[in-house]
């Protein structure tokens, strides 16, 4: 006997079999799914703390301006309710890039919010600024309410903005939008590199002062990274900091070749350019002799949609002999230049 099941019970067994499998592949598919739901959204801030929402947020507060570019350019702008007290000036170019900002319900500042305010906004996500020098100094106060927090500092280079992209991506369920963003601002800026790269000229050395006291920028900060991808040296990259205090005589006894300037405000430019060069010293450095001594948006230093505008205008002030035609890359950000 050559079995007991003949050809016919054996096409019903395999069916039978194929049907159990069926079965079990769409309980599985089922149940990954409900976990899912039962989920909703998980991901990680830059604190590289867990984050699980119920669902996708539709009411978002922003607590921090930094990242709000980034949210309208993933498509999720619309989902803001409540932005920074000093959005309209202090973020001028973005009120104009994203006017609707204007007239959100404004809730105080990263380091002074208002929580009685954020809570009357009923978000499902809040998106605030910490330091990663001292983590928790601003997150505490959301931490003892119980409200649904992600943490994101500033970036410190381009590879780090582009992840925060990334993780903001995940959590406001914009992944694919993510991807192409980051993509965009990589392609950007390889094209302004890739003309600086093509210089022979020596690195100038670059004084980056943020406009008040003696503020300046240290290897940690994202400013260092854009100055040397325009071909420039930080006067202040030894230091192993975000940002600081330095004296005048260092800076005077390194000699910039090129002295930058933040500003936040239009009306500040000139005023910052005329205190930096009537400092007791200054006069003796090639930058303040030679005239090379510019402002530019402080914000553009910081949010890493900016980046490629920044390094942009950063070579214009290091390298003027370079040529980069702004219209020839893929410009994110279209308001009116300097």
């Amino acid at each position: 006997m050559r079995g007991i099941f003949t050809p016919k019970a054996r096409r019903h067994k395999d069916k039978k079999y194929e049907i159990i499998l069926c079965v079990l592949c769409v309980s599985v598919v089922i149940l990954v799914f409900a976990a899912y739901a039962e989920a909703g959204i998980v991901g990680y801030d830059d604190f590289g703390r867990k984050i699980v929402l119920p669902k996708v947020p539709e009411r978002i507060v922003v607590v921090s301006a930094t990242p709000i570019a980034v949210i309208f350019e993933l498509g999720a702008g619309d989902k803001i309710v409540g932005v920074p007290d000093r959005i309209g000036i202090s973020y001028s170019k973005m009120c104009q890039r994203y006017p609707s900002l204007l007239e959100k319900p404004r809730v105080g500042g990263f380091s002074s919010p208002n929580i009685e305010k954020i809570i009357l906004l009923a978000p499902d996500l809040i998106i605030i600024h910490d330091s990663l020098e001292t983590p928790g100094k601003y997150s505490r106060v959301f931490e003892r309410y119980g409200l649904p927090y992600a943490a994101f500092c500033t970036a410190q280079n381009v590879a780090f903005g582009l992840e925060q992209i990334k993780r903001l991506g995940v959590l406001l369920n914009k992944k694919r939008e993510a991807k192409r963003l980051t993509n965009k601002i990589k392609r950007e800026i390889t094209a302004i590199t890739n003309k600086v790269s093509s210089t022979t000229k020596t690195k100038p050395l670059v004084f980056y002062w943020w406009g008040t006291g003696n503020g300046t920028y240290g290897r940690k900060a994202a400013i260092h990274e854009l100055i040397e991808l325009a071909g420039g040296i930080n006067l202040s990259g030894e230091f192993d900091k975000q940002w600081f205090e330095i004296s005048s005589e260092y800076v005077i006894n390194k000699n910039p070749d090129v002295i930058v300037i933040s500003y936040w405000n239009e009306d500040q430019k000139a005023a910052r350019i005329k205190e930096i060069k009537e400092r007791p010293g200054f006069e003796q450095t090639k930058a303040v002799k030679n005239n090379r001594v510019y402002t530019i948006d402080g914000n553009s230093i910081h949010s890493i949609i900016r980046f490629p505008e920044a390094i942009r205008n950063l070579v214009g002030f290091i390298h003027p002999e370079i040529r980069i035609n702004a219209e020839a890359t893929e410009k994110l950000w279209r308001t009116q230049r300097e």
